[in-house]
């Protein structure tokens, strides 16, 4: 079961997410490059230089609710609708984190805690939300100011842990709670119509509504297993050829159920305007199953499910765009279903023929990770669980390849010409070397219940300081059915990205000028308003203040919201030096001080775990002009725009959602 299941609410409101953007172009982490002028306003794509890496819900509400086929939208149906959706109150909020400089199509949510809370303040839920990335990132918001981001995304992942008030009044969360496994529920929400002009109301913060559904033991997390529409992204990532984007959805023969999951699907004008009114949108069913994508049906193809009720302006904020179609009594419909691919449509004027602006994939095959995203440190192992389905069902004994990719990884992540302009040698590194340093197998077979599973392994030394001036290196990993037809539409989104921390051997007397103060120095640069406002992590007087403080933020979980550094790009060799130089005074009780490193080492260790060399000018491309504003050089639509840039083999060259 996931949040497409019933019971399940939904809820509807803003997010904020105060994101750092100095780190939005890799050249920035090269310490000896670094000028102040990287922590001014929109320089260097830079829209946020101030920025805290909060994650937040805002004035988010109980909207609506399906229990026992009712669907729930007035308090006075239950209690549920209009509680409160808050995160945490006795603790820091949730963090939005980047994997990489060279991977930030893969933000994740660390530390954010979900709490329901009636009008009287009282909790009637808690739960941890499980670290998850975004994924289906479009192009949703068609017009807006030039510092909108015009990109929406959604999450899904699981809250865990959850505790419910002893005493429930609402039928709704009583269920809900009975009906989820392991102390777990589902939760699903889209992001869009997010601000980057600190002049406008809504500075850092967007539109948000979402899902909380049962959990079923064995279920996948961060998707849903069952049928999937993808959009055709073909010739460009963020505008699909249809105009909507992609659909998840379950289809309960026993419920005579189908239901679809079009919350991140429907364009918006602007980022306050809501859905736009692409005219009728219905549901259907090809009574064939052609192995193609199809632009256009005749009526006599399909069987009309029932339409989208998306131009109703109660249904988007009440459903997230959650919307269940009764079955009964469409007998063809339920013939159809478990063989033949779901179509969303839009009737052709005066005509019998529909224009297919989505359809379930090619004979209904989907292959999809659950978890795609991971940190490696030397000689450690991560499972990666992947499911195969056809039509939703277990596809049982299908054949898996996997090879090694970049994704929509690499580039500088910037799209802008730096300014003031970098020195020459604060070159673009290249990711995925060395090769050998990460290892998976090439082949898996799925079980009986679809799922097979491949462990990926960083090899006992790591990746070395490839990159030079930033420590670690990225991996890719691409997956595909064996009998997957050609044509076929995959989510460009769904491969793994794997980000491997550099070896370091702890020192047995570890020093700030030796040690730490090339770490501390880059994220000194890239996150000021640490040092600007708690702790100069450039200066060792302020640090040694604030030395119990540090040393208990670099000891905390990587759950925990007040983890340090916020962006968990920091490996275990490194955090364990910093630990140890913390707790390890010198005569004079303070951490060791040492000696200051002669300028040419100071160059060449530039934040990297260990001196490494600077990468030479030579491999420094040219940054293509994409276009771009000052203040929208950095981010996830440069990010983009440089990838398909490289895809059509053009000169090749963040934050929220």
């Amino acid at each position: 079961m996931s949040y497409l299941d019933v019971p399940r609410l939904h809820f509807s409101g803003w997010f904020q997410a105060d994101v750092s953007t100095i780190n939005n172009d890799v050249r920035t982490f090269q310490n000896a490059s670094f000028v102040p002028e990287y922590q001014q306003l929109n320089q260097n794509g830079s829209w946020n230089p101030e920025g805290t890496g909060v994650y937040r819900f805002l004035d988010c509400v109980v909207t609506g609710g399906v229990l026992d086929g009712l669907m729930l939208v007035d308090p006075s149906q239950d209690p549920a609708i209009g509680m409160s959706v808050e995160n945490a109150d006795r603790r820091a909020p949730g963090k939005l984190v980047d994997l990489d400089p060279q991977q930030q199509m893969v933000s994740e949510i660390w530390g954010m805690q979900v709490r329901l809370l009636d009008a009287a303040r009282r909790e009637a839920l808690c739960g941890e939300y499980v670290p998850g990335p975004f994924c289906n990132l479009w192009k949703r918001q068609q017009t807006g100011v030039p510092r909108d981001q015009q990109l929406a995304a959604n999450y899904q992942s699981v809250l865990d842990a959850t505790a419910w008030a002893d005493e429930l009044d609402s039928p709704l969360l009583r269920a809900l709670r009975d009906r989820s496994d392991d102390g777990m529920l589902s939760i699903c929400f889209n992001v869009y119509g997010y601000g980057r002009d600190s002049t406008i109301p809504r500075y850092t913060m967007g539109h948000l509504v979402g899902s909380i559904g049962p959990y079923r033991r064995g279920e996948p997390k961060h998707y849903v297993f069952g049928r999937q529409m993808v959009a055709d992204t073909t010739a460009s990532l963020m505008v699909p050829a249809g105009g909507v984007y992609n659909v998840q959805g379950r289809f309960d023969a026993e419920a005579c159920r189908l239901t679809l999951d079009l919350g991140n699907t429907f364009p918006i004008e602007d980022a306050n305007s809501g859905l736009m009114d692409i005219g009728q949108v219905l549901v259907g069913v090809l009574r064939d199953n052609p192995q193609a994508t199809l632009a256009s049906v005749h009526a006599s193809q399909v069987a009309i499910v029932g339409e989208v009720p998306y131009r109703n302006p109660d249904w988007y904020g009440q459903t997230a765009g959650v919307q269940d179609f009764d079955l009964h009594g469409q007998r063809e419909a339920m013939a159809l279903l478990p063989e033949h691919p779901l179509v969303l449509l839009s009737p052709v004027p005066a005509s019998s023929t529909y224009k297919v602006l989505l359809q379930e994939t090619v004979d209904g095959l989907y292959l999809r990770a659950d978890q795609f995203v991971f940190r490696l440190d030397p000689g450690e192992t991560a499972m990666l669980e992947l499911r195969a389905s056809r039509f939703g069902q277990a596809l049982v004994e299908a054949d898996i390849a996997l090879t090694p990719t970049q994704g929509l990884m690499g580039g500088s992540g910037g799209g802008a010409t730096m300014s003031p302009p970098t020195r020459p040698d604060a070159a673009i590194p290249d990711i995925a070397t060395p090769a050998d340093a990460f290892a998976f197998p090439c082949r898996l077979r799925t079980d009986g219940d679809g799922y097979a599973a491949a462990t990926l392994r960083m090899r006992d030394d790591g990746p070395g300081t490839p990159r030079g001036y930033i420590a670690g290196q990225l991996y890719g990993v691409a997956y595909r059915l064996d009998r997957q037809p050609p044509g076929y539409l995959s989510n460009p989104l769904n491969y793994v990205s794997v980000l491997a921390f550099s070896g370091k051997t702890v020192p047995d007397s570890p020093t700030w000028y030796d040690d730490i103060q090339p770490v501390f120095a880059q994220y000194g640069n890239l996150y000021p308003i640490m040092s600007r406002y708690v702790v100069d992590l450039n200066d060792y007087a302020s640090v040694c203040t604030r030395a119990k403080a540090l040393h208990l933020a670099f000891s905390l979980p990587r759950r925990d919201s007040n983890h340090m550094p916020v962006t968990r790009d920091l490996g275990r060799g490194d955090r364990d030096t910093i630990l140890k130089w913390l707790s390890t005074p010198d005569v004079d009780g303070l951490p060791r001080l040492g000696r200051p490193v002669m300028a040419s080492a100071a160059v060449a260790s530039a934040g990297a775990s260990e001196a490494a060399p600077q990468m030479p000018a030579a491999s420094a491309p040219a940054q293509p002009d994409l276009g771009l504003l000052p203040e929208q050089g950095g981010g996830k639509t440069a990010f983009l725009l440089q990838f398909e840039r490289r895809r059509r083999g053009a000169t090749p060259s963040g934050d929220a959602p």
